[in-house]
């Protein structure tokens, strides 16, 4: 049956060169527990999975008996636009979910990788965000309420359908970045937001290192509406506008900020940076860059799609996301500066909330990939940030746990595991 896919028809559900025994499509979620109630009886394991952009995050699985699929569940079942909430299923992919809330000037305020196949539960077991996490927040922030069904075919529901729920354990936020490792997510409610009436993007060219704690400072603190600041360096400039033919300035450092508003306060906010700027005594100068027509949507498509994009256009590198406090972020970038001995490794910053991308490429073979490693983690623990890698060549991924250095709260998230799946 096309619903059923067994032997070589499951080859294109490989990952980390484990191949699954079955991949199954259940198109309810009566179909989603009976599949869980045999694979509990079986002791098989299980694999959730929505669109699979992001199913090669973590380690290496040691076996895979049975993919569930839950791309056949995409319907969305409730939306309220004077509520400003909608509740769908795990399925549903981000972009269609987006078409139709702008239907109504509204949207789901999460920009993450591959938005064209990235489900609803996806963004949930993978925590996937975008720029827009600075203005909106995460799905933390969005996510209104869950439905899950576990490994004894049960549907539990957490939160609600409005705004303001009843007290008590938010269950919500525990199956948020779980990977589907505590049960099968099979639909979520949202808050939405209205779209803006305008956006404006702006390019900071900095010339010095040392200017970047003092401009991005400088930038959180003005009163703007600003739902996106992304640092560059020269390198991840290059990665993202050239296969795009979008201009690139030249510069050793870029900001990308995106602002919000009526065309009016759009232009007082515009002003309102440029002077800062002069007021600024820096090492070096900061100049203001603008690109012409749909150039800004272009390149904050590529800067959503950047995580993806790094490891696909250099396979046999390490692709790592660190999370750092705000005031570590220059150092950070000078200490990635001095590592990479002048090759540049591609990073980009989310200069509002911390998070970092840096691509490391190796030398030679993949094996060189982990001197770099140990320097990157060296670096983090010496800023007390955390590492994980979001892609890495299968026999790096073979050595090492792609979720950094044991955390003090790890035995307390192997009980949880342990309740929902005792197997």
């Amino acid at each position: 049956a096309e619903w059923l896919l067994t032997d070589t028809a499951t080859t294109d559900y490989i990952v980390d060169g484990v191949t699954p025994a079955l991949a199954v499509f259940p198109e309810d979620e009566a179909q989603v527990a009976a599949v869980l109630r045999l694979a509990d009886e079986h002791q098989a394991t299980v694999m959730p999975r929505g669109g699979g952009s992001h199913s090669g995050l973590g380690n290496v699985p040691t076996r895979t008996d049975v993919v569930l699929s839950v791309q056949r569940l995409q319907q969305q079942l409730a939306y309220e636009p004077g509520d400003m909430t909608t509740t769908v299923q795990a399925g549903l992919r981000l972009a269609d979910l987006q078409t139709s809330l702008s239907q109504h000037g509204q949207f789901l305020a999460l920009d993450p990788s591959a938005a064209d196949t990235t489900t609803m539960g996806g963004i949930v077991a993978a925590n996937l965000s975008g720029p827009r996490r600075l203005l909106y927040g995460s799905a933390r922030d969005l996510l209104l309420g869950s439905a899950v069904i576990s490994l004894d075919g049960k549907r539990t529901k957490a939160g609600g359908r409005v705004v303001k729920n009843v007290t008590g354990y938010d269950l919500n936020k525990l199956y948020i970045g779980s990977l589907g490792t505590l049960a099968v997510i099979v639909e979520l409610t949202w808050k939405v937001h209205p779209k803006p009436p305008g956006e404006q993007t702006l390019g900071i060219l900095v010339t010095q290192q040392e200017d970047l704690a003092e401009l991005r400072q400088r930038l959180m603190a003005l009163p703007l509406r600003l739902n996106s600041l992304i640092l560059l360096n020269r390198s991840a400039v290059a990665e993202l506008t050239a296969p795009t033919g979008i201009s690139a300035p030249e510069t050793p450092y870029l900001f990308l900020a995106r602002l919000e508003g009526t065309p009016e306060v759009l232009d007082h906010q515009a002003s309102g940076i440029a002077t800062a700027l002069q007021d600024l005594s820096l090492a070096g100068t900061a100049s203001v860059h603008t690109w012409p027509d749909d150039e800004p949507d272009r390149l904050w498509q590529a800067v959503e799609a950047f995580p993806l994009t790094l490891a696909q256009t250099a396979p046999h590198s390490i692709v790592g996301k660190v999370s750092l406090r705000l005031a570590d972020i220059p150092a950070f970038v000078e200490a990635m500066a001095a590592a990479a001995n002048g090759t540049a490794w591609p990073l980009l910053v989310h200069a509002g909330h911390g998070v970092a991308y840096v691509r490391l490429t190796p030398d030679g073979s993949s094996e060189d990939l982990m001197p770099h490693l140990q320097m990157l983690d060296a670096c983090v623990s010496r800023l007390h940030g955390r590492r994980v890698l979001d892609y890495a060549p299968l026999a790096i991924k073979q050595q090492i746990d792609v979720w950094g250095a044991t955390r003090d709260d790890f035995a307390l998230m192997r009980g949880i595991k342990a309740t929902f799946d005792p197997h």
